[in-house]
């Protein structure tokens, strides 16, 4: 059935998403980074990353396709006329790179929703952020609906392959929005699948997730790619925003997810999972109300509520945080992917125990874990 435009903004609204802070780990030398090599190149290649790099000078889909090792994201204006930012994140120890609109001609490109047009501006334009920020995410970089954006480290090791996360947009947002934190946690060592659709869990685009991991599996048996050979098709993890997020409740029911995050969605009773939302948030949703719907849950859980959120005129920032601030979530993410995917031991005390690197931060942000979370 076609949406009216009325109908659509407003579940935009409900769903979902907005607020640029900007692109990914990109911006390079003039040398393209070795992407396989032994310890010697790995080492020369890391060295060859462009040491920083601005986002607001990433806005085209060439500058995008490169590597660094950090990045400096726009500001974000605040209505006290202050701005949050601009904020430098450091990525990991292989840098971060991404392949912008990857899989044409290939078996995986999705269909195009016919939902994409109301977001430019009509969805966007719903969270009222400020102009800076929503006329980044407006800029598109060329994206294209139907296929793919990889995030992956930079430079990879010839031993070792790289676990794999396949991600889903929230309502109207774009991938690049997304690229601070995909990009980060790529640059810790794992290959995120991310379909470039932000209608995620609407018919006919609602399997997207699941056909990235297709994708990744195809990816790792073909000679030509970059990534032949380099991925652990058996740890694999799904996470996605709002309506990606509800898109990644579907999508763990696949027997080849293992673990899952939630951001601003929902809990879990197929895998292991980690509930993300703050004050300020869309719809009905309440910290109480992400507690007991983790401490229900059938799986392993745990449940963060951030406080702090920014204060920029918009009606919604709360849904925004790991959009807007990055440098809060990266940590916590790459942690959860480390210890769920990786068996990381020290991963894992930033979410378990008395003194856990999550715990006794009330000021910042209120978390806890179900009894199932050992």
């Amino acid at each position: 059935m076609v949406r009216s435009l009325l109908e659509v903004a407003r579940r935009a609204q409900s769903f979902l998403v907005v607020g640029a802070v900007g692109v990914l780990v990109a911006c390079s030398s003039d040398d393209e980074p070795n992407p396989g090599a032994g310890e010697e190149g790995f080492d020369a290649c890391v060295a060859s990353i462009e040491p920083l790099c601005k986002t607001s000078e990433l806005d085209t889909a060439a500058e995008m396709e490169a590597a660094c090792k950090a990045l400096e994201f726009i500001p974000i204006p605040l209505t006290d006329g202050s701005a949050y930012g601009p904020v430098t994140i450091t990525g990991g120890p292989y840098g971060g790179k991404n392949e912008w609109n990857e899989g044409s001609g290939t078996e995986f490109v999705n269909e195009v929703n016919a939902s994409e047009p109301v977001c430019l501006p009509t969805g966007i334009d719903t969270f009222m952020e400020p102009a800076s920020v929503t006329d980044d995410l407006k800029n598109t970089r060329d994206l294209d609906y139907s296929l793919y954006t990889i995030f992956r480290p930079a430079c990879m090791k010839d031993d070792e392959t790289y676990p794999v996360i396949t991600w889903a947009n929230g309502t109207c947002g774009l991938t690049h929005g997304y690229a601070l934190l995909l990009g980060t946690v790529a640059s810790h060592g794992f290959v995120v699948i991310a379909s470039n659709s932000t209608w995620t869990n609407t018919p006919p685009t609602n399997n997207v997730q699941l056909r990235a991991l297709d994708y990744a599996e195809a990816l790792n048996a073909d000679s030509s790619s970059v990534l032949y050979q380099k991925l652990d098709l058996d740890k694999i993890g799904a996470m996605g925003h709002s309506q990606g997020a509800a898109a990644t409740a579907n999508a763990d029911n696949d027997p080849r997810v293992k673990a899952a995050i939630y951001w601003n969605g929902g809990a879990s009773n197929e895998k292991p999972f980690l509930n993300v939302s703050g004050d300020r948030d869309i719809g009905e949703r309440t910290l109480d109300a992400t507690r007991s719907a983790t401490e229900a849950a059938t799986q392993p859980g745990a449940w963060l509520w951030f406080h702090q959120v920014l204060e920029t005129g918009g009606n919604a920032t709360g849904h925004l945080v790991l959009m807007e601030q990055p440098d809060r979530v990266w940590e916590l993410t790459v942690a959860w992917w480390k210890w769920q995917l990786n068996g990381d031991q020290e991963a894992k005390n930033m979410f378990v125990g008395d003194d856990c690197g999550l715990c006794n931060r009330d000021a910042e942000f209120e978390y806890g874990q179900n009894s199932l979370l050992r």
